[in-house]
């Protein structure tokens, strides 16, 4: 019997001067209820719920780079994600397998991902090839993935397929493995026998997800199905999300902050999300704002170089008519929050709607799911000037005043800990350390991740008595958490810690400097038995007076900034620095690999003088 094909809304949506809002976001005034996660066990069940409860409401939009809408309602997903599994189930696709999924932002890479729960399958997530990975690297990747996880499957955007089967062409599986078979979306749509979701344990993986390898290689981390509800519900509670939310999206859904904390934590709520491609923010970041504004949206996360982009690159052109009174949830996370970011971020976009008790930042990582801390609306946004001296030397946060240019660092803090999570800070042999004191971050709780798939050893290494060692730096004042870094990023200079994002977040604010492209690593010198403290940063100039004034700038910028003159700047050209796929910088290759990054540079030294012999 033929089935239905899969349902699609579409249409024409403006995003920029001059939109007005999305006819389905177009509220009466009432008083919204609290939001409640559906009463489920897994994520499976979750979009069953919402699917028969609530099927006309849209719960998916998809905006891409020539603004055409999708619109998915629950009835729409549930519908579709059957009609996708069932395929799934007829080309042998089972319980407890592993299906590798590589897209960009679509609806069929979310339709794809809960195919596979509604299966009983694992969805694994990888990143597609980008511009700064060659397609031989990405293959090579990949190979080893899909050896380590023993894939069913691989699931992949339509114009990425031929590199998939090209990739797949040199796979060697391990002696008792079979090689996956590949399909795009379109494959999966052939009449089947309709699926009848299987009964799983919510201590079953839901999903893996690779770690964005910021220091050392990526790792598989495993998610159960109660780990990944529990932090979707602690999430939704520790931000008060209520009825009228929506949240907009437009981080990448191979990362715990785009595919948990955007998407999946509002499904579980039955809550709408708005998403846009990653490169279309980049490319125009009012793109972000004018979705916020169009589908009166009331929550989004984002690292804190986006909102310092929006800052720096959007136009006041680009603003006429620009409505954010509606966005209750600034998430800033995922990275290092510079205090002037949010305080320029607010005083320019304050006239158009911003409050500045919008601001959420938080703390999160993979190992927990996504979300650990986050500030609770009506708390104060706590930002502490601290003795640069006393953290370096004794490991001390010491307030001093906000004028103590010399010796300041700004921290900012990020909340308390969500509901199911426990937190301790501790020193070098694991004692917990007092307040105001700086050591190891330590969570245990119901979102902690089931480990690395396959990876006992390095398991082991993070997890100890029930506790996660999170190799992050941090100190507590009156129960909120303050975060001064990672461990593996630390300069020891002369016996003193430097954290290099105070560093970093200096050099940016030089003209000419690229936002969010700069590193601060230090380098071991063997003759003065310490390490010296290297600036590598991206610039588009090229004029070699236009570079020296540059580097001059940014030691300068750095020493006001951050209370220590760096020993020498490389500038670089644009795409120099490497990135993880989530977008961080990967310090830790940098500073091994310095010479690299020494021999790109824009400023040719001249050679040393020749000696004079007399």
């Amino acid at each position: 019997m033929s089935q239905e094909p899969l349902r699609r809304q579409t249409g024409p949506i403006a995003l920029g001067p001059g939109a007005g809002r999305h006819p389905s976001r177009q509220l009466a005034p009432r008083a919204p209820t609290r939001a409640s996660p559906a009463p489920v066990n897994t994520l499976a069940e979750a979009v069953v719920h919402w699917g028969r409860t609530r099927p006309s409401q849209p719960l998916l939009y998809f905006v891409d780079l020539e603004e055409h809408l999708t619109v998915l309602t629950a009835g729409d997903v549930l519908h579709n994600t059957l009609r996708l599994g069932a395929n799934l189930y007829a080309r042998g696709v089972r319980q407890g397998d592993r299906v590798v999924l590589s897209f960009d932002t679509s609806p069929e890479f979310l339709e794809c991902f809960l195919a596979c729960g509604l299966v009983g399958a694992t969805p694994c997530l990888i990143e597609l090839p980008s511009s700064k990975v060659s397609v031989q690297a990405w293959g090579e990747r990949l190979r080893a993935k899909l050896r380590l996880l023993d894939a069913r499957a691989m699931l992949i955007d339509p114009d990425f397929v031929d590199l998939a089967h090209e990739a797949l062409s040199e796979y060697a599986p391990e002696p008792g493995q079979t090689a996956p078979f590949v399909a795009v979306p379109a494959d999966l749509v052939a009449d089947a026998e309709p699926l009848t979701p299987p009964t799983l344990d919510a201590d079953e993986t839901a999903f893996i997800q690779f770690t964005s390898g910021t220091t050392d290689a990526p790792k598989g981390v495993q998610i159960s199905h109660r780990a990944l509800l529990a932090n979707c519900a602690a999430i939704g509670e520790g931000g008060g999300w209520d009825s009228d939310d929506l949240m907009v999206c437009w981080l990448p859904l191979f990362h715990d902050m785009g595919l948990v904390a955007s998407v999946l934590a509002s499904l579980v709520h039955g809550l709408p999300t708005a998403l846009l491609p990653p490169f279309g923010f980049l490319l125009k970041p009012s793109r972000w704002l004018w979705a916020l504004h169009a589908f009166r949206a009331t929550s989004c996360f984002a690292p804190n170089f986006a909102y310092q982009l929006c800052v720096k690159r959007i136009k006041d052109a680009e603003l006429d008519g620009l409505d954010l009174s509606a966005w209750k949830r600034a998430y800033n996370a995922a990275e290092f929050i510079h205090a002037d970011t949010v305080q320029q971020f607010t005083e320019r976009f304050g006239p158009h709607g911003f409050e500045p008790e919008a601001w959420r930042p938080s703390y999160g990582m993979a190992e927990m799911v996504v979300g650990v801390t986050c500030r609770i609306r009506g708390e104060p946004l706590r930002v502490e000037t601290l003795s640069r001296t006393a953290l370096a030397t004794r490991r001390e946060a010491v307030p001093v005043a906000p004028g103590t240019r010399a010796d300041a660092l700004v921290v900012h803090g990020v909340g308390r800990p969500l509901k199911g999570i426990e937190l301790k800070i501790v020193d070098e042999e694991g004692r917990p350390v007092p307040e105001r004191h700086e050591g190891e971050i330590l969570l245990r709780g119901t979102s902690l991740f089931s480990g690395y798939y396959q990876n006992p050893e390095a398991t082991g290494a993070v997890l100890r008595d029930g506790w996660l060692y999170t190799g992050d730096l941090g100190y507590l004042a009156g129960g909120e958490l303050f975060i001064c870094g990672r461990s593996k990023d630390l300069i020891i200079k002369a016996g003193e810690n430097h954290h290099p994002y105070t560093m970093e977040n200096a050099a940016g604010r030089v003209a000419g400097v690229r936002v969010g492209c700069v590193a601060a690593v230090g380098v071991n010198n063997a003759q003065t038995g310490t390490e010296d403290i290297v600036i590598v940063c991206e610039t588009t100039e090229s004029k070699p007076d236009a570079l020296r004034q540059l580097c001059k700038h940014v030691e300068e910028t750095v020493f006001q900034g951050a209370g220590i003159r760096p020993n020498r700047v490389v500038p670089v050209p644009p795409q120099s620095l490497p990135k993880t796929t989530s977008g961080k910088l990967k310090r830790a290759y940098i500073r091994q690999n310095i010479e690299e990054f020494e021999a790109l540079s824009l400023l040719v030294k001249p050679p040393p003088p020749l000696a004079v012999v007399h």
